[in-house]
């Protein structure tokens, strides 16, 4: 469940790849230093628990020959900071920073220009998000359930954590009501007591491009 930011943009840089949208759903991602990354068609969608950023990081949205580039953010903790830069025509508004040195207050924003001006709109739960995302991010959230069922006995503070920000997830994605009991009975288990749960599920994409 942890992720390199740099890792994906290189991959699909290798693979000359310019994709609509990219998908990237992770307990914790990694930005590493003096990190860019330039969109100009694409949508970038990042859910994570925790975003941490070692030093300067920024994500180009390039808006000179069209608005098709956007950044949604669902992050739970950000440890460091990082900034998406709209890059605007000459003859248009002036270039806009945005900076992310906290989780967003609403749960998410999303960085994008639906008109002349760059804007950062919030969002406040998972619905707000691109459909093409849904699907992977509940993949991804029963996959980050059953590594903190796992990780329940030796790390249960961290595995708390992980609950908590699943079960804040899955508020806003109808097709994982049913894993609430699951979530709640690994909530309230103590390490160590019998009976602490085992959660049966599975998964295998964590970020996709498509």
């Amino acid at each position: 469940m942890y992720l390199d930011l740099g890792v994906i943009r290189d991959a699909l840089r290798s693979a000359d790849a310019a994709p609509p949208i990219v998908i990237i759903c992770a307990d914790v991602l990694n930005i590493p230093d003096r990190f860019d990354w330039r969109l100009d068609r694409t949508e970038l969608v990042i859910v994570a628990r925790r975003v941490q950023s070692a030093g300067y990081a920024t994500v180009n949205l390039d808006y000179r020959d069209g608005n098709a580039a956007s950044l949604s953010l669902f992050i739970g903790e950000i440890d460091g900071r990082f900034q998406a830069i709209a890059l605007t025509a000459p003859d248009g508004p002036q270039p806009v920073a945005f900076i992310f040195d906290a989780a967003p207050v609403t749960g998410g924003v999303r960085i994008h220009m639906p008109g002349r001006q760059p804007v950062d709109t919030p969002l406040d739960d998972m619905r707000d998000l691109q459909p093409q995302a849904t699907a992977i991010l509940e993949q991804a959230l029963r996959t980050e359930l059953t590594f903190a069922s796992l990780l329940h006995e030796q790390r249960p503070h961290l595995a708390l954590a992980m609950v908590g920000w699943i079960k804040a997830c899955a508020d806003g994605l109808p097709g994982l009501a049913r894993m609430a009991a699951e979530i709640d009975a690994l909530a309230f288990a103590q390490p160590g007591a019998a009976g602490t749960p085992s959660i049966p599920w599975r998964g295998a994409a964590i970020a996709v491009a498509g």
